[in-house]
């Protein structure tokens, strides 16, 4: 079995964990249904229909917000960050909303109002960053102190070849002692 970086899977069970995680969410979903039925009755039904209205009213009110920015963001040619995602999670949050079930539901309006959103995206985006493999998750590494030392004029100075190259240069006042 080997090991990866992040637990003790074996190699070529994520498809299998997937699943399984699925068909847990599938079981929560219908033992959510089953439990609020017994509590309210035939209103169960009531409930699923008009949250399915709504996840299509809010869908089509949210997804025509998000395309006119991001039309405008084409035309003025930037593209601010989050705009994209806030698309992409429109969408999402109308479909999960028009599925019938509550689990769905709920998060299907954490990803469709606007107010909500920026805290989904940002929770989404920090898992996607450590997801991608090689990604740095914090900035850091190895910090060296220094300043910076302007080359003279002409070719040749100091910091310079002949060719205009500059070369970065830490003046010995600028190191610290190290620790012994």
């Amino acid at each position: 079995m080997r090991e990866r970086a992040g637990g003790r899977w074996p190699r070529g069970s994520g498809p299998a964990l997937y699943l399984a995680g699925f068909f847990a969410f599938i079981l929560a979903e219908v033992s959510l249904l089953v439990w609020v039925s017994t509590q309210i009755g035939w209103w169960t039904l009531g409930l699923l229909m008009v949250s399915t209205v709504l996840g299509a009213y809010l869908l089509q009110r949210e997804w025509r917000k998000a395309w006119q920015q991001l039309s405008e963001s084409v035309k003025t040619g930037s593209l601010p960050p989050g705009r994209t995602a806030d698309a992409v999670l429109v969408l999402l949050g109308g479909f999960m909303l028009i599925m019938p079930g509550f689990i769905t539901d709920i998060i299907g309006l954490l990803l469709l109002l606007p107010f909500t959103r920026p805290g989904v995206r940002s929770v989404l985006g920090g898992w996607a960053g450590r997801m991608v493999p090689g990604a740095p998750t914090t900035p850091g590494g190895t910090v060296i102190r220094g300043e910076v030392i302007e080359p003279e004029d002409g070719p040749g100075g100091a910091g310079t070849q002949g060719d205009g190259i500059v070369f970065p240069a830490i003046s010995p006042e600028a190191q610290e002692p190290e620790d012994s």
